[in-house]
């Protein structure tokens, strides 16, 4: 018979992929939940009817909300789960509540004009037999930025894809709602992405942000090749930037 290793197959990729990476635990679930129905809450608010309210158009608006923000927190998700996984991590997903008490706020004060959240982030938890030999055997912040990285990223690319079709308004407004899942990933908040980008490794923070800046901009005008390629050309200058002209002078002093 041929010999067979528990260990071996606790350390594939793919085996860890879909145990860790695409299962997602009840906690997990109840927390995307919450955070898509905040969001579509937040996205609808001023859409339930013109100078008088409309409950079925706001139903509606609120329903179509929903899915658009669990299209864009799936594209937010997945990058980050493949790369933590690839990594030897488990990855699970935690709500940002500060940011989706500020959203309510901030919606309530600005009557739905202003809108704003925070798509949480993932916590990664060390796999033991996946993380055997490797330099640093507990987390990595270097790790977690790579992986924290792919949630703007996907975002970045979903709006990409959809910038083609971007005449349809329903695939507008997704594109909009994605642009500001990239963006709003990027501040750096307990229980946000941009917290494990700013402060372990600002400069790859800066790259990150120029890019989806840059990307985002030129996505809804030019080819999604032209502006995956400005994005990261970009990203790259400002990296540089922000090392050669901020930090320098800083040490100079």
């Amino acid at each position: 018979m041929p010999s067979h290793s528990y260990a071996k197959e606790y350390r594939t990729f793919f085996y860890n992929l879909k145990r860790f990476g695409f299962s997602l635990s009840k906690e997990e679930i109840k927390q995307i939940i919450i955070t898509v129905v905040m969001i579509g809450f937040v996205w609808s608010f001023n859409k339930w009817g013109g100078e008088t309210f409309n409950f079925l158009e706001g139903i509606k608006n609120f329903g179509l909300g929903c899915l658009m923000a669990l299209i864009c927190t799936v594209f937010n998700q997945v990058g980050q789960r493949v790369v933590a996984v690839y990594y030897g991590y488990d990855p699970v997903y935690e709500y940002g509540i500060i940011g989706l008490m500020i959203a309510l706020v901030v919606t309530f004060a600005s009557r739905g004009y202003l809108i704003f959240f925070l798509p949480g982030a993932i916590n990664i938890r060390h796999l033991t037999a996946s993380r055997l030999g490797e330099f640093r055997y507990y987390t990595n912040d270097w790790e977690w930025a790579k992986a924290g990285f792919m949630g703007p990223f996907f975002n970045v690319i979903l709006l990409l894809l959809l910038s083609p079709f971007k005449s349809n308004p329903f695939v507008m407004q997704l594109m909009v709602l994605s642009l500001l899942f990239a963006i709003y990933s990027l501040i750096p908040l307990p229980g946000n992405v941009g917290l494990y980008l700013f402060y372990p490794h600002i400069y790859f923070w800066t790259f990150t942000l120029a890019f989806v800046v840059v990307a985002s901009a030129i996505g809804f005008f030019l080819s999604p090749i032209i502006a995956l390629l400005a994005g990261l050309l970009f990203g790259a200058i400002a990296m540089f930037w922000h090392y050669d002209k901020v930090d320098k002078r800083i040490g100079e002093f």
